[in-house]
């Protein structure tokens, strides 16, 4: 088992006092310092567009978890990943900033390959982000932030299958407004954040948002810079036509970028194969392949020779227009997007020159889309058109030794070269009829042609089978359709849809009960070392498949949405089956990704309840139940294994509880939240080292507001407790005789001061 002893120098004593002092301040027993126990404020009504139309979040028969820009600014959330502490059944993991990969019910797709989609579908302001490392970034000036659990085959459609992630932006007002924030922190944080707007003539409002994000690294290197620092800065800006009283065009520009990050923060980790080939962490004391031991006992503490990087730049244009005819409603999507990225990292994480690895993307994007919907009576319709077109050319590049002993087939070095084209249009429908006061039935249906010519080149210097079945010379192999490989070019015909039926019991009760499909179209792995072996009759080397077929997952759900207390709570819940063909899988074949599909099975639910019992104070509660499987599943050495799906731990609980008061003349406010996820394996294969037990991860802020409701001063403490843990890792067990483990950020802690005005 592996085990990290906290190095009492990261903070000093005072800092650690301090933060534990903001922890027993928040949370439910607060209230009992309040001497106003008068009558309790409602609940404040959320607003959703889980339907492409804006609706209470109690009657949209969904799982779905929302923040609006209160619940946004009042948990300090700042990065796009904050959000999961307090979403039921939601867990993350990413690669330092380079690649972001959410996991909504244990549904997620890990392969750090720059091509490849997320089965969680990520939306900006109604504009689907199909790459993955477009997603990083900060949470500024937003309006709401809606995630959707279960596949959303219909109205969104596209490779949400296992649900999706909306983030809106604050929009344009015709009344002057804005605020400005600095925030300073541990680690040399510096954090800047602003926005202003208001109306530049009778029928134009504008928006101007910027972030800035400036800290050096949570890993110390001991042979170099700190690890994982950042220098990101994000800017906005928004104008709101309206032509007439009927309409109104909504454009957005905005762009992110990463400038010269050091990058790669993994933790090392000794680790040997089983029999399976799956890694098992080595006593203390065992050295890596290459000789070396990590004489700290902290993940943030390493020795790296080589200095990684991080450049990116995300440029984004958005047009939506919405217009109000006689008997419907027209809204048009229109989006463009650039991604261009630069990222390397040190693989073997030591002081030894053995594994590097680089990637660069070259990435651009185009989507339209048409929406129709009405009122006919009873019946609500919504149809339309959607059309994106993506093109992607990236690099892969692995720098290895020609031999690593007892491996006896050689590495070298490997270059992957890969041009990934998608061009997907889509048609969609949905009807809702009311059959009674009471009941409401609901159907839609989507389809999605997705077309993809993928051309693959890889090179080696020495892993080439010369005389040697195992290698030995430079090799190097193309797949194409003009290379004579058929399956590098395919079409993809998806249908999915759903069928819902809804009973509204009163104006403050509602059960749903529903089918859905989602679905995500097949594609190619790109392996970027070792022998890729296309050749089925050499069978000296595992032949690789680099295409998988598409996944399809068929859900069954059943929940209630309940508001009750006068209004002061609100308690909603769910139960689900998930019937998944064809996951595509990742595995890390020794030092090969590869995705490969299988059939796996979820069952599970969530409950989430929110209360005001007192004037001011107000308490956010969550929970989810995950039971995964998944058969067939390959490991190293080829046996084959039923396994749990990756960060799907059985249960996992969230807990919010804030507490304002008056006090020296404007309102004093104290808040904590925490997230616990019982045990966990963090990759697909299970090995014994891919085991996370279980954590909690704690937070806490307190925050004094003027009279006034200009001035906010505030102090935050995250992961208080300086809780260490993993969000994911990679077996190189059979490999370099390590794990690259993935930890959360250690405790970090700040203060903020922000100036509002206008609205």
């Amino acid at each position: 088992m592996l085990t990290f002893v906290n190095d009492s120098r990261l903070l000093s004593a005072a800092a650690m006092r301090v933060c534990l002092a903001a922890a027993l301040l928040c949370g439910p027993w607060a209230a009992c310092l309040a001497a106003d126990t008068g009558d309790t404020s409602k609940l404040e009504e959320i607003i959703v567009t889980a339907q492409r139309r804006e609706q209470n979040l109690q009657d949209v028969g969904t799982s779905v978890t929302a923040f609006d820009t209160g619940a946004l600014e009042r948990a300090d959330f700042k990065d796009v990943t904050d959000i999961v502490g307090q979403v039921p059944g939601m867990q993350f993991n990413q690669y330092g900033a380079t690649v972001t990969v959410y996991n909504l019910r244990g549904v997620s797709q890990n392969d750090f390959s720059d091509h490849q989609e997320a089965p969680i579908a990520v939306y900006s302001d109604d504009a689907y982000v199909a790459n993955t490392g477009a997603l990083a970034g900060s949470l500024f000036d937003l309006q709401r932030v809606e995630v959707l659990r279960g596949p959303q085959g219909t109205l969104f459609g596209r490779n949400a299958t296992g649900g999706l992630i909306q983030y809106v932006s604050k929009q344009p007002t015709d009344t002057p407004d804005g605020y400005v924030q600095v925030t300073v922190g541990n680690y040399g944080l510096i954090q800047t954040e602003a926005a202003a707007g208001g109306p530049i003539s009778e029928r134009v409002d504008t928006r101007l948002s910027f972030s800035t994000s400036d800290r050096d690294g949570y890993i110390t290197n001991r042979i170099g810079a700190s690890i994982n620092n950042q220098k990101q800065y994000a800017g906005r800006i928004q104008f709101k036509i309206k032509p007439s009283d009927d309409g109104e065009i909504l454009v957005k520009l905005d762009a992110i970028n990463n400038d010269n990050e050091i990058e790669g923060n993994y933790s090392w980790a000794a680790a040997i194969p089983d029999a399976t080939g799956r890694g098992v962490f080595a006593p203390p004391g065992t050295p890596d392949l290459g000789g070396y031991v990590n004489t700290s006992t902290s993940p943030f503490n390493q020795a790296e020779d080589r200095r990684g990087l991080f450049n990116r730049t995300v440029w984004d244009a958005n047009v939506r227009v919405n217009w109000q005819f006689a008997n419907f409603t027209l809204a048009s999507v229109t989006d463009v997007l650039q991604l261009q990225k630069r990222y390397g990292e040190d693989s073997d994480i030591s002081p030894n020159p053995i594994f590097n690895y680089d990637t660069g993307v070259h990435y651009q994007q185009f989507s339209q889309e048409f929406r129709l919907n009405g009122t006919v009576g009873a019946l609500r319709w919504i149809t339309g058109a959607y059309y994106i077109n993506y093109k992607t050319k990236n690099f892969e590049q692995t720098v290895l030794p020609d031999y690593i002993p007892p491996v006896p087939f050689p590495y070298g070095d490997g270059l992957a070269q890969l041009n990934l084209t998608t061009s997907s249009p889509a048609v969609f429908g949905q009807l809702e009829y009311d059959l009674s006061d009471h009941w409401t039935a609901i159907a839609g249906a989507r389809y999605t042609s997705d077309s993809k010519t993928y051309v693959y080149n890889y090179s080696c210097n020495v892993c080439g089978p010369v005389n040697n079945p195992f290698g030995g010379g430079p090799y190097s192999v193309a797949y194409s359709t003009g290379a004579g490989y058929p399956d590098a070019e395919h079409t993809y015909h998806i249908p999915t849809g759903k069928v819902e039926i809804d009973y509204k019991i009163d104006h403050d009760n509602l059960l749903y009960a529903s089918v859905n499909r989602g679905a995500k179209g097949g594609g190619w792995s790109a392996p970027s070392s070792g022998y890729v072996n296309l050749n089925p009759a050499l069978t000296a080397v595992p032949v690789l498949n680099l295409n998988y077929n598409e996944e399809r997952l068929t859900s069954y759900e059943a929940g209630f949405k309940s508001t009750f207390w006068d209004g002061k709570a609100r308690l909603n819940g769910d139960l689900f089956y998930y019937d998944y063909k064809d996951y595509q899988g990742f595995f890390l074949d020794v030092a090969t990704q590869i995705v490969e599909n299988i059939n796996a099975t979820v069952k599970g639910g969530e409950l989430e309840l929110a209360v005001a019992p007192l004037r001011g104070l107000n308490v956010q509660l969550g929970a989810s139940w995950l039971d995964t499987r998944a058969d067939d599943v390959p490991t190293p050495s080829g046996i084959l294994v039923t396994s749990q799906l990756p960060q799907a731990p059985q249960w996992s609980l969230n807990a919010e509880a804030r507490y304002q008061w008056p006090a020296f003349g404007g309102q004093l406010s104290v808040e904590s939240d925490a997230k616990w996820n019982k045990q966990q394996y963090l990759e697909l294969i299970n090995a014994e080292d891919d085991l996370e037990h279980s954590y909690i991860v704690a937070n806490a802020r307190v925050a004094y507001t003027s009279g006034s409701g200009r001035w906010e001063y505030s102090a935050y403490c995250k992961n208080f407790t300086d809780r260490w843990y993993r969000v994911y890792n990679l077996d190189l067990s059979g490999f370099l005789g390590i794990d690259q483990s993935v930890f959360g950020p250690p405790r970090t802690f700040g203060a903020s001061v922000v100036y509002r005005w206008g609205k």
